[in-house]
């Protein structure tokens, strides 16, 4: 039998495996100098904008200084943008609304038809209490 080398494929990266990279690539902060519904996102800058350039370095931080009220804007990785309005905010407000643009995957938000979403379905059904047999069920 002769020998044959193996055939080495590529592979296919994969988003968890090896490496994690998170789908926000940016973050833009836009607020006005003088409005008054600037004041939390002009606080928040002052106060937590090092701190969170530091704990993502992967993630692009751009500010804007413009008219109008503040608004917070993540780019993915995908194409789409989502952009918060942080308007009358205080700094805490700020941080939640910052997390939820920094984590999320980018993707249209859809209705959840199934519990679970999977690319094989499964031959036995999704298990549920109420789907126990009387015969087995535990009477008093």
């Amino acid at each position: 039998m002769p020998i044959q080398a193996v055939r080495r494929g590529i592979s296919v990266a994969r988003n968890g495996v090896g490496a994690f990279v998170l789908p926000c690539k940016k973050l833009t902060f836009r607020y006005c100098n003088w409005g008054g519904s600037s004041v939390g996102m002009r606080k928040y800058l002052h106060e937590n904008l090092e701190t969170l350039r530091a704990e993502n370095p992967g993630i692009e931080m751009e500010v804007d200084v413009k008219k109008g009220h503040p608004i917070v804007t993540g780019d993915y990785m995908n194409g789409r943008q989502k952009v918060i309005c942080v308007r009358n905010m205080k700094p805490y407000e700020i941080v939640k609304k910052v997390e939820i643009l920094r984590d999320a995957s980018g993707q249209k938000l859809r209705r959840m038809k199934h519990p679970v979403y999977s690319t094989n379905q499964s031959p036995r059904g999704i298990w549920s209490p109420f789907h126990v047999l009387e015969q087995y069920r535990y009477k008093v």
